[in-house]
């Protein structure tokens, strides 16, 4: 695993110094402006929440945004999908994957996928005329050139064990983060103030802006969109399942709630649900209060499930 690790790594950083040397270039769409929220390692950084929170900014700003990402594990026939546009959404869930679904759900903004991140922004400005493209993901993408690189980082697991891929979970080096713009310290509610004074000691040689955000639940809604307050599973027995790169803290959110009691149910990251899973999960919630999951897994749930409840995260720069 080592030896792959170390492979992964020397192929990624030449790639980068072919970009850093102008051999290999970034293209840049003219007349948009490109806002990358990335990361240095796979998943769980808090990536969607983040890109609603500044597609809501720009927004209020008065701008016409739009939200382009890669499609990770969409079964598309074309590379590039129009997953929503002004008049409502127009793909499904097992097309675009389901954080692009997620966003078509939650705002009101055109939504495009695409591997070539390029071709995305290009759409969205001549197609969509949108003035800004928020990138969720692709700090690694570069055949794109962005106006602003916005990197994550999780506080509970800041750098990835230290080890690229597949050992750990380095997408490329944290030296990297020199070409950040901002560094972004998220789920800062879920350590000690002492972790997130490490992080930023690590990373202020990098001479970039640093802020700290929180990732905390908000509400639970149902099938219906009915809201919930989150003391709704006070005292209560919970079943909660989930398919993101770190059910831990979608765990210590719920936790944090004081059900009675708590049995968690994982799946791999982006899994896509099969019918018998989703019936064996329906059977053993019937032995609990509520079945508890997150957005991201909702939009993959094509069925109604009595007393399941989805928990609505926020994502809060302080």
């Amino acid at each position: 695993m080592k030896i792959l690790s170390l492979i992964y790594g020397f192929i990624v950083f030449v790639r980068n110094k072919l970009y850093d040397w102008n051999i290999l270039k970034s293209k840049k769409v003219d007349g948009v402006e490109v806002i990358c929220i990335g990361n240095i390692v796979v998943g769980g950084s808090g990536k969607t929440p983040a890109v609603q929170y500044f597609c809501k900014k720009y927004l209020a700003e008065g701008k016409k945004v739009g939200i382009l990402s890669r499609g990770y594990k969409g079964k598309r026939e074309n590379d590039l999908l129009l997953v929503r546009d002004e008049s409502g959404i127009l793909a499904s869930a097992l097309e675009s994957g389901d954080e692009a679904f997620l966003h078509s759900l939650s705002l009101p903004v055109p939504v495009v996928v695409c591997s070539n991140r390029y071709e995305g922004a290009k759409y969205l400005k001549e197609k969509c005329g949108v003035e800004v493209v928020i990138m969720d993901d692709g700090f690694q993408h570069r055949k794109l050139l962005k106006d602003k690189n916005i990197v994550l980082i999780d506080a509970t697991n800041p750098f990835g064990g230290d080890n690229y891929l597949p050992k750990g979970r380095l997408r490329e080096s944290v030296n990297e983060l020199k070409r950040a713009d901002e560094i972004i310290i998220t789920k800062s509610n879920y350590v000690n103030p002492e972790n997130i004074e490490k992080i930023k000691s690590r990373i202020k040689k990098y001479g970039k802006k640093i802020f700290v955000a929180t990732f905390e639940g908000d509400y639970f809604y149902d099938n219906l969109e009915r809201k919930y307050s989150l003391n709704e599973i006070k005292d209560k027995k919970v079943l909660i399942f989930s398919s993101i790169a770190n059910p831990n803290v979608f765990y210590n959110t719920i936790e944090k709630l004081k059900p009675a009691s708590i049995k968690q149910v994982t799946f791999d990251d982006h899994h896509a649900y099969t019918e018998s899973e989703i019936e064996n999960l329906s059977k053993e919630a019937k032995k609990y209060d509520y079945l508890l999951t997150t957005e991201k897994d909702i939009v993959k749930v094509n069925r109604e499930i009595p007393n399941l409840l989805v928990l609505k995260m926020k994502f809060n720069i302080i």
